[in-house]
């Protein structure tokens, strides 16, 4: 079983923090968000994961797999925008083509932080493609944002992609194994998906479609799906177990600073800040902001 991680994304909703590095190499809690996920897989993988990324950012993560304690396999697209990105389905395709893949492989989203054990994830896999699935308990929260699963006894019935009417509170995160019979399969379905249709919750739900039985493995544990300030936050606070998270050099003077994440190097003064993001060698002086992303080297002033 080959372990991936999807991390060639643009990751427009956090712009301006990912317009010049990754979303997967944000650090939360002190680490890149990439290594809390390679984490989890080494704990059962000896060989090498393969990380799919784009031409864009490439070379952020040869400068952080240079610097990162064991080996990875960086596997570059040659897209530069978002206009071109091939999205996670189109990045299996590729991978699979580009690799020469034969065997079962064990998907994860780089921007997914997930606590379970994987080695119970695999030991459910039965040869039929295997989705990870977490109860989120509230149809409100699911409504419109996650891909919904319909289980029976480990079997998925039914999937609908981002509903407005959620006919399950059960969600599919970024974690799949496919057996190499899904392979052929991945490009058919690329080649009859329309644009902005082709996420892996399109082909899940197209699966079932084709008759292919998916399992599904409900989890417990903490799950972070980081893709937009309030859950990049959200997953600071709780992996750092503290109510504001501060790089390396700052400095708060007469300010209040609550459930923020404040990159190195930044200045606060006289300030109120709520609910931000402020990327690095920022210096703010008497300024009120709540629920902001602030770019690196942003001076703000007032009065």
């Amino acid at each position: 079983m080959k372990p991936i991680i999807l991390a060639g994304g643009f990751a427009r909703r956090l712009w301006p923090l990912t317009l010049e590095r990754p979303k997967a190499l944000l650090p939360v809690a002190g680490r890149p968000i990439i290594e809390h996920v390679l984490e989890r897989l080494e704990a059962r993988f000896t060989e090498k994961p393969i990380i799919s990324i784009n031409r864009r950012f490439a070379p952020q993560f040869e400068r952080w797999a240079a610097s990162y304690q064991k080996d990875v396999r960086l596997v570059v697209e040659e897209t530069h925008s978002e206009d071109e990105k091939l999205g996670a389905v189109g990045a299996l395709a590729f991978l699979i083509e580009e690799l020469g893949l034969r065997e079962e492989i064990l998907v994860l989203g780089g921007d997914n932080i997930v606590e379970f054990d994987l080695e119970e994830f695999i030991a459910a896999y039965r040869g039929r493609p295997l989705l990870a699935l977490y109860d989120l308990g509230d149809r409100e929260r699911v409504r419109g944002k996650y891909g919904v699963a319909l289980a029976d006894a480990g079997k998925i019935l039914g999937f609908q992609e981002k509903p407005l009417e959620p006919r399950s509170t059960l969600v599919s995160i970024a974690c799949y194994i496919y057996p190499p019979e899904t392979f052929p399969l991945i490009s058919k379905f690329l080649a009859q998906a329309p644009r902005g249709r082709d996420a892996p919750g399109f082909f899940n739900e197209w699966l079932l479609e084709q008759e292919v039985e998916l399992h599904g493995f409900v989890f417990r544990g903490r799950w972070f799906d980081i893709g937009d300030r309030a859950s990049y936050i959200e997953a600071n606070m709780a992996l750092s177990g503290r109510d504001l998270w501060l790089g390396r050099g700052v400095v708060i003077a007469g300010s209040t600073v609550r459930r923020s994440v404040i990159f190195d190097d930044v200045r606060i003064e006289r300030s109120l800040i709520e609910g931000c993001v402020i990327d690095s060698g920022c210096d703010l002086h008497n300024v009120e902001l709540r629920d902001c992303l602030i770019g690196a080297g942003t001076r703000i002033t007032r009065g």
